[in-house]
């Protein structure tokens, strides 16, 4: 549970409390592109649907705003509140579940990152403390965020280690809806131990959409990257929806 509070919070960005590039506005009517301070923006509640291949669909409630983030499914809540420029996070599966209660602090010396339609304060460099809620710290993180390079890495505690690591150079830039994450980028990723290796993966934000190199899960395990097989389309509007490492298929409204 520690290391899914961790990814979504280190991969999907710290939340920010005064945002300037998630106004009201819509998407440019001549390109469908939303981006700059006018841009549209995913605050609100959503209702996502995600349906693995050959199972039934689970509903979970998603619902964003400048300051905060809540994600509510059958198995598992994941809560984000950020207070000037420190982020609180609780990652909660249900009674009983062994170490059910996970918390991360994340603290950032801010810098210059325009998520476009994402409302969050992305930029500069972050420091992170993970561990089960009412015990020490079990994990330690470090992201650094900018237009040009996306930097991060994890270690545990104790025993001392690395858990992963890493790198994101953009290669060449693109309109997109996603502000400063528009264009390609190339990600390494490095995992230690029995299975780990350094697995390179592309990435192309461009226009409303984002796609990840090929691959995903076989037989339930990933191979290579675990951002590989990663699809996302939002319609402008009010829907979005995409394809998740070849096991599931999702798709929200608002």
């Amino acid at each position: 549970m520690r290391k899914r509070a961790v990814l979504v919070c280190g991969l999907s960005g710290a939340l920010s409390g005064n945002c300037t590039n998630s106004g009201a506005g819509s998407p440019d009517a001549s390109t469908g592109i939303s981006s700059g301070p006018d841009a549209g923006s995913l605050v609100g509640t959503w209702n996502l649907t995600t349906t693995a291949i050959g199972g039934a669909g689970v509903l979970t409630t998603v619902t964003i705003g400048q300051d905060s983030l809540s994600i509510t499914s059958p198995s598992f809540t994941l809560t984000a509140t950020r207070t000037s420029n420190v982020l609180a996070f609780a990652d909660n599966a249900p009674p009983g579940v062994p170490g059910n209660a996970a918390m991360l602090t994340a603290t950032q010396t801010a810098g210059t990152f325009n998520a476009g339609i994402v409302p969050f304060d992305l930029g500069g460099s972050w420091t992170m403390q993970a561990g089960p809620k009412g015990g020490s710290t079990t994990v330690t993180c470090t992201l650094n965020v900018s237009a040009a390079e996306i930097d991060g890495a994890c270690e545990d505690v104790s025993p001392a280690g690395p858990w992963f690591s890493f790198t994101t150079q953009k290669t060449s830039p693109a309109a997109s809806s996603f502000g400063d994450f528009g264009g390609k980028w190339t990600n390494t990723w490095t995992s230690p131990g029995m299975g780990g290796g350094t697995f390179p993966c592309t990435f192309d934000f461009t226009g409303n959409g984002i796609t990840t190199c090929d691959g995903g899960a076989v037989n339930g395990q990933v191979n290579g990257s675990p951002l590989a097989g990663i699809t996302v389309t939002y319609n402008g509007a009010n829907t979005v929806s995409g394809s998740a490492q070849g096991w599931a298929e999702f798709s929200a409204t608002r």
